[in-house]
């Protein structure tokens, strides 16, 4: 009898197994974890998402912040999570194409722990100057950079952040050259240029308010497309200026390696009709970003070429961080 019980048992904890893998995805709330603290756009574009994704799917998507170490503890969490499609990585794209280069070690690979689902967002930097200069176009900017070299000070969200890369990366293509400034965020650096402290800085279109009442100078946007807040800013390219857009941001979700392709595909499928939305596309355009969507071999191409063209920009800046 006892034996027959445990077979009984066996069987139906067998058959529920069964039923639960057999169950059409999703069956229950999906968690999207966040690669920085509530507010930031990469937050605000996830919250947006979410929503939308979760009355496409049905169910509930929970959105959970995880900033820290540029990134590495959200991608972590993430790359250990059961490769089911219920747990998904919203991240800016430095977390996975500068975090190779700047740590020393990771506790995930960029690519083997992560299957790319699609972007959400490109961003593109503004290049913002303070009022004091006196220039009002990106030519006379670089007039002016290169007649007094190491004179000018320039801001970032810090040692190793995109914008610094960004601007090393612009200042060796121009041949200028000027004095980096690290601050621990963009919001300390972006008041020290306010207040005339610094005198230049890559913005990723936080300072869009000020630059509109005049308070700052905006030449140009890294590129490679003008930026649907500001139109009238050309991109780089267009001075002739190439190559810098490569330091351009995104925003992707990831799912972690081995979820099966058939979760992704629903995931990319339901995800890539939010981003033409009005609503949507509205909300991360006031953002300063823009609007982008791909299927996952196509991130999968912007990271790997990613990898490849920024890791000599970041051994020549010489960043670090442990």
């Amino acid at each position: 009898m006892k034996r027959r019980t445990l077979l009984a048992l066996a069987a139906s904890t067998g058959l529920a197994t069964a039923a639960r893998a057999d169950a059409p995805y999703p069956s229950k709330p999906i968690h999207v974890v966040v690669s920085v603290s509530a507010g930031g756009s990469i937050d605000t574009i996830a919250r947006a998402y979410g929503e939308a994704l979760s009355q496409a799917l049905g169910q509930p998507v929970v959105i959970e912040n995880k900033p820290g170490a540029n990134g590495n503890i959200a991608a972590a969490t993430v790359a250990r999570a059961a490769p089911d499609g219920y747990t998904l990585l919203a991240t800016g794209g430095s977390t996975l194409n500068l975090n190779p280069f700047l740590y020393n070690e990771l506790p995930f690979h960029s690519v083997k722990s992560f299957a790319p689902v699609t972007l959400t967002a490109r961003t593109n930097f503004i290049l913002v100057v303070h009022p004091k200069l006196g220039v009002d176009t990106l030519e006379a900017f670089i007039a002016l950079a290169k007649a007094h070299p190491r004179t000018l000070n320039y801001g970032s969200a810090g040692s190793g952040s995109l914008i610094q890369i960004a601007t090393e990366l612009f200042d060796s293509t121009v041949g200028i050259e000027a004095n980096h400034v690290p601050y621990k965020g963009l919001a300390p650096a972006v008041n020290d240029l306010l207040a005339g402290q610094i005198d230049f800085m890559f913005d990723s279109a936080t300072t869009m308010t000020q630059i509109r009442a005049g308070k700052l100078k905006a030449l140009a946007v890294i590129g490679p497309n003008p930026l649907p807040a500001l139109p009238q800013l050309k991109p780089l390219s267009a001075y002739g200026v190439n190559g810098v857009d490569v330091a351009s941001g995104w925003h992707g979700l990831f799912a972690p390696a081995d979820t099966p392709p058939q979760i992704v595909a629903r995931l990319n499928s339901a995800l890539r009709p939010i981003v033409d939305s009005t609503t949507i596309r509205e909300r991360i355009i006031a953002l300063g970003a823009e609007p982008a969507s791909s299927s996952p071999d196509q991130l999968a191409k912007i990271l790997a070429n990613d990898l490849v063209r920024l890791e000599p920009i970041v051994k020549r800046v010489g960043a670090k961080l442990e």
